[in-house]
Formats: C-alpha cells, sequence, structure tokens
C-alpha cells in the first residue's frame, strides 16, 4: 500500500513539475486571429508610430506590394508621414468584412483628430483593405480609399 501511495505521490508530483515547466507560447506581436484584428492593429500603430522602428513593425503587419511600399519608403519619409504627425484616433469601424479561403476584404471608417498645423481637424475616411492568410497570420496586401482600384499606400499615410 505504501509503495502504491509513493508512486501515486510521485506521478502527481512528475505531472506538475512538467506542467509548471512548460513554457508557454504567446502569440507573436505579428499574428492576427482574424482579418478585422490586423487591421485595427494596422491602423492603431499607423497613428501611434513614435520611433523609427515603428516602420519595420507596420512591414511585419503586410505582404506583398503593401510590405514592397513600406520597405522602399525612405527613413526621412517614414518620420515626415508618421513620426510627425499629431494624430489621434477618435473612433474606428468596421462596415464590413468579407472572407473567401485565405483571401478577406475589410471596409473600415476611421474619424481622426489631426493636430498638425495651426488649427486641429478632424477627419472622416473609409478605406478597404484586401488580406491574405498566411502562417504568420492574416496580412495586409493593400489599403485604398473606398471604392478606388489601385494601392495608394505609396508615399503617405494610410489609416
Amino acid at each position: 500500500m505504501k509503495v502504491m501511495r509513493k508512486i501515486f505521490i510521485i506521478g502527481i508530483l512528475g505531472a506538475l513539475l512538467s506542467m509548471s515547466c512548460t513554457k508557454k507560447t504567446e502569440t507573436s506581436p505579428v499574428e492576427a486571429p482574424s482579418p478585422e484584428i490586423a487591421v485595427r492593429k494596422f491602423v492603431e500603430l499607423s497613428a501611434q508610430a513614435k520611433e523609427l522602428s515603428d516602420k519595420d513593425r507596420l512591414g511585419e503587419l503586410c505582404t506583398g506590394e503593401m510590405k514592397l511600399a513600406l520597405e522602399q519608403m525612405s527613413a526621412e519619409q517614414f518620420g515626415m508621414f508618421y513620426l510627425n504627425g499629431n494624430i489621434s484616433i477618435q473612433d474606428f469601424q468596421v462596415l464590413s468584412s468579407s472572407r473567401d479561403k485565405s483571401k478577406a476584404q475589410i471596409v473600415y471608417q476611421v474619424s481622426v483628430e489631426n493636430k498638425q498645423g495651426t488649427d486641429i481637424t478632424k477627419e472622416m475616411n473609409q478605406r478597404e483593405v484586401d488580406l491574405s492568410e498566411t502562417p504568420a497570420g492574416w496580412l495586409i496586401e493593400a489599403v485604398r480609399p473606398k471604392g478606388v482600384d489601385k494601392l495608394v499606400f505609396t508615399r503617405g499615410m494610410i489609416f
């Protein structure tokens, strides 16, 4: 009986020890569980960018032409469009979302407060975003004003 009890206790201790030593893997900052979350991350990071390394973080959320456009943006351009902008998001809403296998399209509306210049302005924009599902999660392929056919993001802030 004592042997059975010792084996039982050792078994439980072993199970507890293995559970406590197993490291839980965290989701990478790039990985997004849904296209909607991927778009929200991109929009929020675009508005909150504070340093040049945020350009790389934005690039990690993108693929294809969008990623290439960010990679080709010079540090000076990124600073002018992202780091010197005094923009804060007031409201973000997903207006529509559609998926077909590993492709998705999100239409969103964002209201921002632009504190550049002498007068504070409020702006509302609608954008269409094409995304692809990859092993890294949902990544943004293109962002354009709603109803426009070409990729707009080449040398300026889009969110």
